[in-house]
């Protein structure tokens, strides 16, 4: 019997697909960080992991940073890349996955930030949002117009304020 390939079919990935995608996200948003004044302590690249193995730490944030000023400001950012908003918005995360991010944050005392890449490529995106966790931890949606203040160049560096302990 035939098997009719339809435009559905097409569009479907596989998981590996979806795992590099995140993976050229976190290099990309790794790369904006100048590492005379970052440290990073951690990066929990994005890879494919059988559902059966246990890895402790695998829904925490994927980057452990310090910024090296006067004194060290530890933090942690979470990359997540779209392709583009359906409807204005985008699932940003699962329950149990924000869960797991406020958990973090609570345990290690140090600020969570969302990164969110919307469109382009994972490793060039047309749109780049950076968010305090606390400020959309209530959905797994958010809309544009929720992260509008939150836009920035794509192409930027980072800055940490140390005082209001904001990643810019």
């Amino acid at each position: 019997m035939n098997h009719i390939i339809t435009l559905r079919d097409l569009r479907k990935k596989s998981p590996e697909y979806y795992y590099e995608q995140g993976r050229l996200f976190e290099e990309y948003v790794k790369n904006l960080f100048n590492l005379d004044s970052f440290k990073i302590k951690k990066w929990r690249r994005s890879r494919l992991i059988p559902t059966d193995t246990f890895i402790g730490g695998l829904g925490d944030p994927d980057l452990e940073l310090i910024f090296v000023g006067k004194n060290q400001h530890p933090f942690a950012v979470e990359c997540k890349w779209k392709s583009y908003f359906y409807k204005g918005k985008i699932e940003w995360a699962r329950q149990d996955q924000i869960d797991k991010y406020l958990d973090f944050e609570r345990k290690n005392a140090m600020p969570v930030f969302i990164a969110i890449g919307i469109g382009g490529s994972p490793n060039n995106p047309e749109k780049l949002y950076v968010t305090p966790l606390c400020n959309i931890s209530g959905n797994t949606e958010v809309s544009k117009y929720q992260l509008i203040t939150y836009k920035r160049r794509p192409t930027q560096r980072f800055f940490y304020d140390t005082v209001q302990l904001r990643l810019f």
